[in-house]
């Protein structure tokens, strides 16, 4: 029992008993170990230590692995406000159970806190032989499982990461429909923070001009520059809540207001609620030509490009 049991704090606290039995367990050992409470049985196949992950164990005991957002979050990557249990599941798969009790049916996912995916057809990614998803496997579920915004915003993270290449991600995605292929035509691996990104595509959808990461002068890189002047900063929640960052983006500021930069600075959530109103005042903005230089600012000197 002892071997059983080291075996599977080896394999992270859960496996399967195939998975053991080709690491030297016997299935008898197993069968005793479970019999006297040392390692649960969390469903057919698959055995766990008492103190196994919860996550990956209501994973299996639903029917599949640990996918998708589940997985993403732990690696610190952006993706949409979901605390649901991802669980990706064979295409055909039946018999799902409750992540609770492997007696009661699955029914709806949405009754036990769960989102199931279906394995998609045609990725050319290998099964994995554990309970959880590897990330190129979890990538891949986040891209479907996501509103288009989020999908990207996930994507950007992971390439500034440099948990994936361009060349990888487009190998990746190439077996799903065009409309998300397309993706691929809006990601950016300069995007700081998921924050980024959402403003980002909210220009884009109003045809704003912008560059991104743009170098102005002392002041350093800026988050978005539309047109010549008009900077727009992101205080995301994260990296902008200390006073030191706070006194940081104060000098920022004014070395952009004596160069002559127009600055708006966006909260989180202005951003995620107040979008409307944003874009209201940008697009504004932008038909009163305020994001150009004008005549008046070159005679000044400030007309200078970063």
């Amino acid at each position: 029992m002892h071997h059983v049991t080291e075996l599977l704090d080896r394999e992270g606290g859960i496996a399967s008993t195939m998975q053991l039995q080709m690491q030297g367990a016997q299935m008898a050992d197993i069968t005793r170990a479970l019999r006297s409470g040392t390692i649960d049985r969390v469903r057919v196949g698959w055995v766990a230590l008492p103190g196994a992950p919860a996550k990956v164990v209501r994973a299996v005991r639903v029917g599949g692995r640990l996918s998708c957002l589940s997985v993403l979050r732990e690696e610190t990557i952006w993706c949409s406000h979901d605390r649901r249990l991802h669980v990706r599941v064979a295409a055909g798969a039946r018999g799902l159970s409750s992540p609770h009790d492997r007696a009661v049916p699955l029914g709806n996912p949405e009754r036990w806190g769960v989102v199931v995916h279906r394995t998609l057809p045609g990725s050319g990614l290998d099964e994995p032989e554990g309970p959880v998803d590897g990330f190129e496997w979890s990538l891949l579920q986040a891209v479907v499982c996501q509103s288009k915004a989020d999908a990207i915003v996930t994507l950007d993270s992971a390439l500034n990461k440099n948990l994936v290449s361009r060349t990888e991600l487009e190998f990746l995605m190439s077996g799903l429909p065009n409309s998300y292929r397309r993706y691929l035509d809006l990601v950016d691996p300069g995007a700081q923070s998921g924050l980024e990104t959402k403003a980002r595509l909210g220009l884009h959808r109003y045809n704003i001009p912008y560059r991104s990461q743009v170098k102005i002068g002392a002041a350093g890189y800026v988050d978005l520059l539309v047109g010549d002047r008009l900077v727009i900063e992101l205080d995301g929640r994260e990296f902008h809540s200390s006073d030191e960052a706070y006194e940081e983006d104060r000098r920022r500021d004014l070395i952009l207001h004596e160069l002559g930069y127009a600055v708006i600075r966006l909260t989180y959530d202005q951003v995620m609620s107040q979008w409307g109103r944003v874009v209201a005042l940008i697009r504004e903005l932008v038909a009163r030509q305020e994001h150009r230089w004008s005549a008046r600012h070159r005679r000044a000197g400030l007309a200078i490009s970063p």
